[in-house]
């Protein structure tokens, strides 16, 4: 059990591959519950990490890279298959929230500050929440009509909001510190 939530953590890079080629081939569904069963590993890892008192550094780590990876790859992807600019505009804000939040925790580790502020906090844990349900509707939206692909979009910009303010907050605690 103790290496379980670092299993779990690298089964989520593993799966984007997969989930992407499904995605090509037109198997959406079989696309939409992979990418629902990585989404959960997410969840399960912490979970399980606490419960079993196996967090680690490797672990969160892994967590952090595991997230974007499968996040950013996906949108990618759908940029390329949707072919929406408001999509495309979304999907780069979100990869340069990513870039912005990584490179500021690489900063904070380098100059060895609190650990504390490195951590996901409520609202990053939120957005990932939002992202992760958006891109599940998103991969189904070929299956349904404009309203719906409307309606994952506001959904999708929400995930962004709290991206951009989840990012405020840990400056604003780093500034504290």
């Amino acid at each position: 059990m103790k290496y379980l939530p670092n299993i779990l953590s690298s089964l989520r890079i593993f799966l984007v591959i997969p989930i992407l080629y499904l995605l090509k081939i037109d198997f959406i569904i079989s696309a939409a519950i992979l990418f629902l069963f990585s989404s959960l590993t997410d969840y399960f890892d912490g979970y399980l990490a606490r419960k079993y008192l196996s967090e680690s550094d490797l672990g969160a780590f892994l967590d952090l890279i595991a997230d974007k990876i499968l996040v950013t790859s996906l949108l990618i992807w759908l940029v390329f298959l949707l072919n929406n600019q408001f999509f495309t505009i979304i999907t780069i804000l979100i990869i340069l929230r990513e870039l912005i939040i990584t490179s500021f925790r690489y900063y904070l580790v380098l100059n060895n500050n609190d650990h504390d502020l490195i951590k996901a906090n409520i609202f990053g844990k939120i957005k990932t929440a939002f992202q992760f349900l958006s891109i599940f509707f998103i991969i189904l939206s070929p299956l349904f009509d404009d309203f719906y692909f409307s309606f994952v979009l506001i959904l999708l910009s929400v995930s962004v909001l709290f991206s951009y303010f989840s990012l405020m907050v840990y400056f604003l605690n780093w500034k504290k510190k």
